[in-house]
């Protein structure tokens, strides 16, 4: 029995980014620690649709043969394969509005169990 490949980069049909998150994950990188390489999406248990999405930072421990990667000028976003299932067809958007910055997780052509309902954690 062979290893498991895990695959190495998410596609925009497994998970998008709109402009506006992908300018708050550069911005949020160029200003995090030095040994901060990334921002890490996952999923836990809880949510009304059945799971939370959240993301946190991600450091040199992220694991190569493991995780998927999506990325682009001044960023880099970690997903393990199991949420990457869970996320699959996901938008993540940010907006700022009144000094108040919402996380919006969406999904697309889903039935809500993206985090449609804007329950997302807080990051």
């Amino acid at each position: 029995m062979g290893a498991i490949e895990y695959p190495t980069r998410i596609s925009d049909t497994e998970m998008r980014l709109t402009p506006a998150a992908q300018a708050k994950f550069a911005e949020m990188l160029a200003e995090a620690d030095n040994e901060i390489t990334g921002i890490r999406v996952f999923v836990s248990g809880g949510g009304c649709g059945g799971m939370t999405y959240d993301m946190t930072y991600a450091d040199h421990s992220v694991d190569k043969n493991y995780d998927s990667v999506l990325e682009g000028p001044g960023f880099k976003v970690f997903v393990d394969p199991i949420a990457l299932n869970y996320l699959q067809g996901c938008e993540i958007d940010f907006r700022n509005s009144s000094f108040v910055f919402n996380k919006v997780f969406q999904a697309v052509g889903g039935k809500g169990t993206c985090g449609g309902c804007g329950g997302g954690g807080g990051f």
